[in-house]
């Protein structure tokens, strides 16, 4: 009863919006725009991805929680307490070393992931249950003030990227990750009504990335209308038939539940740390027995997955379509989750009509682009992790709705012909250079960007991404992947996040103070790494080499301190101990290794024996 009493007051206040929108008038600004809806520009709203939006934690009075710096606490991904789970945790821990067995360390592990992840929980309607606030912005770029606009910059960087697009025509629409899937579809229609109202333009562009695709997906199947309102779609690395790691994990297929590979491979292969520090976690994982270990990994999992993840309907929309079925019997199939379950259904209705709705779209005149990316496996938490190509997050299928690709480290059969399946001009060659990727399988050949070797993660560091994704927002003067060779349909990936401050540095340096050698040093530097960052196509690795030079060329100079990195002890002692002692804990070493200092007497004297 009180669902469909809110329901109503929903559609109520959707008829009142929608008529005040007519009030205004689609051409009459809101006094928003300096140019008063009479200019060539479209306003623009990115829809962000995973954790790109500020989700922050309340009290109980409804204000602010702040850290001991005075800034807001994000809720995303979680909200660590530091005090309690060392309280929580502590003993069974202690209790677990000293006994060599589970003393209660699986259920703390459990009971701290409830806590930490608990903050984005939901209720069986799929509603959040935790004590947070999405920070929004109902107004242009332009209107928000240095703190909002910090928000925005870290995850979008657009102070370090200007674009001829006015900035009272950039919005930013903001939702929570782990929130209501229909609801944040719904608000975005609403927020394309402001914005149109606000500027006074009767399109708009839309940027969806990551999982702002599927918000976007799902939108152009719930809202078919919304056609009618849009110039330009632009996905980035979009994920429109979701991620097969969360396919995994809805779907009980983790890998690194299992204890060789845990000791042995996944902290390396998950490329998130680096190998000194993957080694010291290996080592230290020997403090217990492997059993109390995995069992301690499955308990939070389990938590993780059963108390938050599957209440999530924005998870959910993260689920492969080949993958929803099963994941659905498995969680949704009880009466009490049925709520969640007519809800994730209806998403996967439109997940299987995406590439058509997407189709559509083109032919009712919106232009759509794409930015895909690939030669990185994903995240090895699931069985799928090396099955097919991804960016390190999304399989390269879901981001390029469609393209066939050959797995990481591979290439296409010798004598590969490109499938056409959505090309049909005999002129177009869309295999990319390195003989990977065939784009003319996926729905937008003409339309869509590759990028080699480039990380999910690190797509905002691609400064040349970024500059295309500027140029499309603020023109129409590329029409597809021909258009303009300074962005060609297939480029390699890079990571600038580094060179830039370092480069600024450099500049400051006066050279004239320097002695010749190292003068000439910085100079050389400088001018090498401002020419690399001027092309937008270029080799594989420099980047990386410029960076060096400046490195080197500020050591030099003595600007800055030689990088001594500690030698590497950890990774030699985990190879050894695995290679020896399988996955055994250091209290089970010393036993096995007196049976194998006996047994090797054994062998000796069945050998004498028959001398």
């Amino acid at each position: 009863m009180k669902k469909n009493f809110l329901r109503v007051i929903s559609v109520c206040l959707c008829i009142v919006l929608m008529a005040s929108v007519g009030a205004v008038g689609v051409f009459a600004a809101d006094k928003r725009t300096a140019c008063g809806a009479d200019c060539a520009y479209y306003p623009t709203i990115i829809v962000p991805g995973l954790g790109q939006s500020s989700v922050v934690v309340l009290d109980d009075d409804g204000d602010f929680l702040l850290d001991k710096d005075g800034n807001k606490i994000s809720a995303f991904p979680a909200y660590i307490q530091t005090k309690q789970l060392v309280k929580r945790a502590f003993f069974p821990a202690l209790l677990s070393l000293l006994t060599q067995r589970d003393a209660g360390l699986s259920n703390a592990v459990a009971d701290a992931i409830g806590m930490s992840f608990g903050i984005n929980a939901s209720d069986l309607y799929a509603q959040n249950t935790g004590n947070v606030q999405v920070e929004k912005f109902p107004y242009s770029y332009a209107e928000c003030n240095d703190y909002e606009r910090g928000i925005i910059n870290s995850h979008i960087p657009f102070d370090l990227y200007p674009t001829d697009l006015p900035l009272d025509h950039l919005y930013y629409f903001s939702y929570n990750s782990f929130g209501n899937h229909i609801d944040i579809v719904n608000e975005l229609y609403t927020y394309i009504q402001m914005v149109k109202v606000q500027t006074g333009h009767r399109k708009v562009n839309l940027v969806p990335l990551s999982q702002g695709g599927t918000v976007v997906s799902a939108m152009l199947d719930y809202y078919p209308q919304v056609s009618a309102d849009l110039h330009k779609v632009l996905f980035v690395v979009p994920a429109l038939d979701g991620s097969k790691l969360i396919g995994d994990v809805f779907n009980d297929r983790i890998t690194f539940l299992d204890s060789d590979y845990l000791y042995h491979g996944f902290l390396e292969d998950m490329r998130l740390l680096d190998e000194k520090t993957a080694g010291l976690i290996e080592v230290l994982l020997r403090l217990l027995p492997d059993s109390v270990i995995i069992n301690s990994l499955q308990k939070g999992v389990k938590c993780l997955v059963e108390d938050v993840m599957i209440r999530s309907t924005s998870m959910w929309a993260l689920c492969p379509s080949g993958d929803y079925p099963s994941a659905a019997e498995r969680y949704l199939s009880s009466p009490e989750m049925a709520a969640i379950r007519s809800q994730t259904d209806r998403y996967y209705q439109a997940q299987l009509h995406a590439r058509d709705n997407i189709q559509t779209l083109t032919e009712r005149g919106v232009q759509v682009f794409c930015v895909a990316e690939y030669d990185y496996a994903l995240i090895n938490v699931g069985e799928n992790w090396n099955t097919e190509n991804a960016d390190f997050i999304i399989q390269l299928d879901s981001t390029s709705m469609g393209a066939y690709a050959a797995n990481v480290g591979e290439t296409l059969p010798e004598g590969y012909e490109q499938k056409n399946t959505h090309c049909s001009d005999p002129t177009h060659h869309h295999i990319s250079p390195d003989h990977v990727v065939d784009a003319s399988a996926g729905l937008l050949p003409d339309t869509t960007f590759y990028f080699d070797a480039q990380r999910h993660d690190l797509t905002q560091y691609n400064d040349v991404i970024l500059k295309l994704a500027m140029e499309l927002i603020a023109h129409d003067d590329i029409t597809d992947v021909y258009a303009d060779p300074a962005f060609p349909q297939f480029n390699n990936g890079r990571n600038v996040k580094t060179i830039l401050p370092l480069l600024s540095q450099a500049k400051d340096v006066d050279a004239a103070k320097l002695s010749g050698d190292k003068a000439k040093a910085l100079t050389d530097a400088i001018a090498q790494s401002e020419e690399v960052l001027s092309r937008t196509v270029g080799a594989a690795g420099e980047i990386e080499a410029a960076e060096q030079a400046l490195t080197d060329a500020l050591v030099n100079a003595g600007v800055v301190k030689a990088n001594k990195k500690g030698k590497n002890i950890f990774t030699p002692i985990s190879e050894w101990l695995y290679a020896h002692y399988g996955t055994k804990s250091f209290s089970e070493i010393p036993r096995a290794a007196v049976r194998n200092v006996l047994q090797s007497i054994t062998d000796f004297f069945r050998k004498t024996a028959h001398i």
